[in-house]
C-alpha cells in the first residue's frame, strides 16, 4: 500500500450535482463537453486533466462471485438430478446459470456511464444511467491518498486509489480496477499539490 499524504486547512464541504454526460477520452473533447453542460459542471478557470473509466474487468469483479455460486449450484443440482419443480435438470441447471448472467448483465450496464474526472480543482465521479449521478470533491480537501490493488487487479495489473478527504465522518472516495494505476496516481498528486499551492498563493 502506497500513502500519498496531503495536508491543508481548507474546511469546505463536498458538494454533488446531477448532470447526463458522455465523457470523451482526450483531455480537449473533455473539456469542451463539460463545459457546455446546463448549468456549468466546470467552474470558470476549470480544466480537465484526466478522464477514465474503471477497466472492462470491473463487471467481472462484481460478478465472480455470483458466476462461481450459479455455476457450482447448477452443476450439484445437475448431477443430483433434483430440478426445480416443474422444470427438467437441464431447465434448472440454465435458469440458475442465467441467474448468475444476468447479474454479470446488471454489472455491465452500471459500468458504462461510470466516469472519474480529475480537474485542476476537483474529482468528480459519474455513475447512474437513466439519471447520472455526479458527485465531486475539491482537491483541497483531500488529506490523503492511497494506491493498492487486490489479488485480482494485480494479476490483470489494475489498481484502487482511495481518497481519505478532511472529513472523517464520510467514508473514503475509490476509483476501482484503474489501468496504470502508478501513472494515474502521480497525476492525482500532482493535481493535488498544484491546487494547494495556488490556495496558498491566493490564486
Amino acid at each position: 500500500m502506497v500513502q500519498a499524504p496531503v495536508q491543508h486547512g481548507n474546511g469546505k464541504s463536498v458538494r454533488f450535482a446531477t448532470a447526463t454526460t458522455e465523457v470523451p477520452s482526450t483531455t480537449a473533447q473533455a473539456t469542451t463537453l463539460w463545459t457546455a453542460l446546463p448549468g456549468g459542471i466546470l467552474g470558470g478557470g476549470e480544466i480537465v486533466l484526466l478522464a477514465i473509466k474503471p477497466s472492462m474487468w470491473r463487471p467481472l469483479f462484481d460478478s465472480a462471485a455470483w458466476l462461481v455460486t450459479c455455476g457450482l449450484l447448477a452443476a450439484v443440482l445437475l448431477g443430483l438430478g433434483r430440478p426445480i419443480p416443474g422444470l427438467s435438470s437441464t431447465a434448472t441447471a440454465q435458469v440458475i446459470l442465467m441467474a448468475g448472467l444476468a447479474r454479470m448483465a446488471l454489472a455491465i450496464i452500471r459500468w458504462v456511464p461510470r466516469w472519474h474526472v480529475l480537474t485542476n480543482r476537483r474529482i468528480i465521479d459519474v455513475r447512474g444511467v437513466r439519471s447520472p449521478r455526479v458527485a465531486w470533491c475539491p482537491l483541497l480537501e483531500i488529506r490523503n491518498t492511497y494506491l493498492h490493488s487486490t489479488l485480482a487487479e494485480k494479476i490483470a495489473s489494475l489498481g484502487t486509489i482511495t481518497f481519505v478527504t478532511t472529513h472523517e465522518e464520510q467514508p473514503s472516495r475509490q476509483w476501482r480496477s484503474i489501468a496504470k494505476p502508478d501513472e494515474v496516481h502521480d497525476k492525482i498528486r500532482r493535481a493535488i499539490g498544484g491546487a494547494i499551492d495556488q490556495h496558498q498563493n491566493g490564486v
